[in-house]
């Protein structure tokens, strides 16, 4: 598995995968104890010492070095903001051209997706990249279809991913696929990871877009309090009297200027926050739908099943069949694909 990184590579981009390849034989054990499944090389185009974006600097083998070997099996391209010298930089494009094409597996992480897109190796296909750059990169390589929101996409031996912390439900996924999801889930717990994310996922939580929204135009930090109360407390009574009640406010108050904070009413953040809880409950587990919509404040299964129409465009039951499909496919299409999950609801909602 070789890694491709730079002078001004985002340090994370590259060390989230890698973290998950190294610690398979200290967490699995067994039969990978003596022979670690991953072998992992870090490449960049004039080798030796490269400084990261961060400052920390990193070991590195040349082009040259790696030359005649075979491989590789994987190949992932960190992004940074560095990678506006690599784009420029003829040897480099050169051979992602001549190696990536022979790799099982072609990787990129966050804005490492514009080193692939300028080699020529993601004409006409499915790609993300981090949040920030989608519409950049769309731009400047319109033979690609750019999704603005997906966590990670899988497309028939391409990987790309959002960046940043995303590289490691990348590595997770690419683990799945080689030794199992049982080995993906250990490794998610020595991670100590909250949830190991879909890619149905959006790069952006349901929860964080709130907070951003409310911190951006409001500057207020007790709004941006509130929707963190409201994600860990989904069950509760959250009418607007009850978090008016929390602020200090009258109903109207807060509504009013919840509105001008956010552009959006608080009964659209509590449906968005509670669908995006109920998808993932869907997707991770066995739990009755009936025992999920009350989980996650719903309180009736028929109240949960209007918001799933109104919103994404089926049932819970019939999502829940989709992710599990996908979960099947792992080999290439649907269930590494953003096809209508909760961010798709988020872009319909007016904040």
């Amino acid at each position: 598995m070789w890694v491709l990184v730079f002078p001004g590579s985002l340090l994370l981009n590259a060390a989230g995968p890698l973290e998950v390849f190294a610690a398979v034989p200290r967490v699995l054990g067994g039969e990978w104890a003596g022979s670690p499944p991953y072998r992992v090389v870090l490449v960049s185009p004039g080798g030796g010492e490269i400084e990261t974006v961060s400052g920390i600097s990193v070991c590195t083998r040349a082009f040259e070095d790696v030359e005649h070997e075979t491989g590789p099996d994987t190949l992932i391209v960190s992004g940074g903001p560095g990678i506006s010298c690599v784009l420029t930089d003829r040897r480099a494009i050169a051979w992602l051209q001549r190696r990536g094409p022979s790799a099982r597996r072609l990787c990129s992480v966050g804005s490492g997706a514009f080193a692939l897109a300028e080699a020529g190796l993601l004409e006409g296909r499915r790609v993300v990249t981090h949040w920030k750059f989608a519409e950049a990169l769309q731009r400047e390589y319109p033979g690609l279809q750019v999704e603005r929101y997906a966590l990670f996409l899988h497309d028939d031996g391409l990987w790309t991913c959002g960046g940043a912390a995303a590289g490691i439900d990348l590595g997770l996924a690419l683990l799945e696929e080689d030794l199992g999801p049982h080995a993906a889930l250990a490794l998610a717990r020595y991670f100590t990871v909250f949830l190991q994310r879909s890619a149905k996922q959006p790069q952006l939580s349901a929860a964080l877009k709130a907070q951003s929204d409310a911190l951006r135009t409001d500057r207020d930090l007790r709004l941006v309090r509130l929707h963190a109360w409201i994600a860990e407390n989904l069950d509760a009574d959250l009418r607007v009297e009850r978090l008016a009640e929390r602020l200090g406010m009258s109903p109207r108050h807060f509504a009013r200027a919840y509105v001008a904070a956010t552009g959006g009413t608080p009964a659209q953040t509590v449906e968005t926050l509670r669908l995006e809880a109920a998808c993932r409950l869907l997707e991770t587990t066995r739990e009755p739908i009936k025992r999920i919509a009350e989980t996650v404040g719903f309180g009736h299964e028929e109240r949960m099943r209007r918001s799933f129409q109104r919103q994404l465009g089926t049932s819970p039951l019939g999502y829940r069949t989709q992710a599990r499909s996908g979960q099947r496919e792992r080999s290439g299409q649907a269930g590494y694909r953003h096809d209508g999950g909760p961010a798709f609801a988020l872009d319909q909602l007016a904040y």
